[in-house]
């Protein structure tokens, strides 16, 4: 059985080749893609997959753009960080999904199902999915899977009080004082994040909207900003980021 795994996360994408390998050896994987283009290139090259492990965003946007070019016939299990408005649209849409951090038990399961009763789709049924996703602003990350010991751990994206550059590496910075680094840069983090919940402040930092504590007027017209549970960080925003972070605030 040949499997495409569609993820633009590269320790995702490890995590869920290990767990194929661990159901059935004779899987055949390819991938995995990270973007709509390669995925665009490996079916107009004539490329077949029997099944498809699809993330719902990459790294140029949604994969629904990709998968229009998918033979109809290949079943199509989404993984997806999203929670209730998105489980909501799978199942009303009637197609397989599995939420992040994946688990090994579901996704056999799930592989099992498509084996067993395979499914066609088409277009407009995908269409009404993301459309549905995109009215309820599903997608914009809700949690990430880090690893932690032997194994992975969850933070959600609500539980982040800002993000911070520090010595080229990205952290994540948790209302309970705790900090997590992460393998991304901040412009894709700008780009995963929901924008009216956290706003780019400047070059290093990425704020959580709803953990302001002040923001006061600095020279130039500039903004400073603290936050919550951080009283030693003061955050610069610029002249010309002043008024969009005003205009966020008051949505």
């Amino acid at each position: 059985m040949k499997i495409l795994v569609l993820e633009d996360e590269q320790r995702n994408a490890m995590r869920l080749i290990r767990l194929l390998n661990g159901i059935d050896t004779t899987f055949t994987i390819e991938g995995p893609l990270a973007s709509i283009k390669e995925t665009v290139e490996f079916f107009q090259s004539g490329k077949a997959a029997d099944l498809i492990l699809a993330d719902i965003r990459l790294t140029d946007g949604l994969s629904f753009e990709a998968l229009k070019y998918a033979p109809a016939t290949v079943p199509i299990i989404f993984t997806t960080a999203y929670d209730e408005y998105a489980v909501q649209a799978f199942k009303f849409n009637s197609f397989d999904y599995l939420l992040k951090p994946v688990d090994a038990d579901e996704l056999e399961a799930a592989i099992d199902k498509a084996i067993k009763t395979g499914r066609n789709y088409a277009d407009e049924n995908l269409q009404l999915l993301f459309d549905t996703l995109l009215k309820h602003q599903c997608r914009y990350r809700e949690r990430f899977l880090l690893p932690y010991r032997d194994g992975y751990k969850t933070v959600r994206a609500a539980d982040i009080n800002h993000i911070e550059t520090e010595n080229k590496t990205v952290y994540l910075r948790l209302n309970d004082g705790t900090s997590e680094s992460v393998n991304l840069s901040l412009d894709e983090l700008e780009q995963q994040l929901d924008p009216n919940r956290f706003f780019r402040a400047n070059r290093q930092y990425i704020v959580n909207i709803e953990h302001l504590l002040f923001i006061g007027n600095y020279f130039g017209g500039k903004l400073v900003i603290r936050l919550k549970g951080y009283p030693k960080a003061e955050i610069i925003v610029s002249k010309e980021k002043a008024q969009r972070l005003k205009e966020c605030i008051i949505k």
